[in-house]
């Protein structure tokens, strides 16, 4: 991504953090709901168009094991949603292409993984105008298949490195349109009901529509990778708190990851906890504005509690 795309993606993810944080407020407005859900599906496709992009030429560091549960992710929105609507229509040729669990991919060779995902990809594509009830559309397929380049990239697989990016860079671009036509169209307008319903929440959305250009003001980013010590697995839903500069917590998703975006630089205070883990602490000392990649390897909690005669 270029400076203006990652300025405007951290203004996606503040806008999509707040609306996460207040769905009280609009999540009774199926129309708004339903909205929410679009603008977060442009967010997770353009964060995988990036990871592809980077990957690619060096940009970013990321295990193959983290890219592998992406795409295994990916493939289970499909696989269900296939499955789901296969089922209803009483297509069971379709339905046998999506016998798949997610420690199948997981499981599988490296190398028969992403061919795996990129059959469930082929296999739904036909369908996918018709496979939006069942909780499968053409985002979820883009963020599949950026996931499958991704990871592809990562195992070497023989493909032309320079179509990956120049493809990536295309779905970006096409993705940020149609994120900006959401917002602008859709979104900012139906919002403005609460300009005097809920003058707060309306005044704190807007301050988060702002750009705010990288190298002024909150321009830091944490982010991090959260594994099990021993197997390398995800931590799924661990909290992580920051205090210092800034004060904020949040749970990490089925990839073990976590974000925070548009901070100060300063001192932070990073705290993570899980259920059958030892809370791990970390202090960062942020100088200057950028991306600080801080990962916890975390590690299980051994339960010495046995009986002896």
């Amino acid at each position: 991504m270029n400076k203006e795309q990652t300025n405007t993606l951290n203004m996606y993810d503040a806008v999509s953090q707040f609306l996460n944080t207040n769905n009280a407020v609009w999540s009774g407005n199926a129309t708004i709901a339903g909205m929410v859900t679009t603008f977060n599906g442009h967010i997770s496709a353009l964060n995988a168009s990036d990871m592809a992009q980077k990957t690619i030429t060096g940009g970013i560091t990321q295990t193959k094991l983290q890219a592998k549960t992406t795409m295994a992710n990916a493939a289970m929105v499909i696989v269900k949603a296939g499955k789901a609507y296969a089922n209803a229509t009483n297509n069971a040729v379709l339905a046998a292409n999506f016998n798949y669990a997610h420690s199948d991919i997981i499981r599988a060779k490296d190398t028969d993984a992403d061919d795996i995902c990129q059959n469930i990809y082929n296999a739904l594509q036909p369908f996918i105008t018709s496979t939006s009830a069942y909780g499968a559309n053409a985002a979820s397929q883009t963020a599949l298949q950026n996931a499958i380049n991704a990871f592809s990239a990562l195992i070497g697989k023989p493909r032309s490195q320079r179509t990956i990016i120049i493809n990536a860079t295309l779905t970006i671009a096409q993705r940020f349109d149609a994120a900006n036509t959401l917002l602008k169209n859709q979104l900012d307008p139906i919002m403005a009901q609460y300009k005097t319903t809920n003058a707060p929440f309306y005044n704190q959305y807007t301050a988060a529509r702002v750009i705010v250009d990288i190298g002024k003001h909150h321009t830091v980013i944490l982010r991090g990778f959260i594994y099990n010590s021993e197997t390398s697995i995800p931590v799924e839903n661990a909290t992580v708190e920051i205090t210092g500069a800034a004060i904020n917590d949040k749970l990490t998703d089925s990839t073990g990851i976590y974000k925070f975006v548009r901070l100060h630089p300063g001192e932070y205070t990073i705290t993570v906890s899980a259920l059958g883990y030892g809370t791990q602490t970390k202090s960062l000392s942020v100088k200057q504005n950028g991306v600080v990649e801080t990962d916890f390897k975390m590690v299980p909690i051994v339960n010495n509690n046995s009986n002896t005669n």
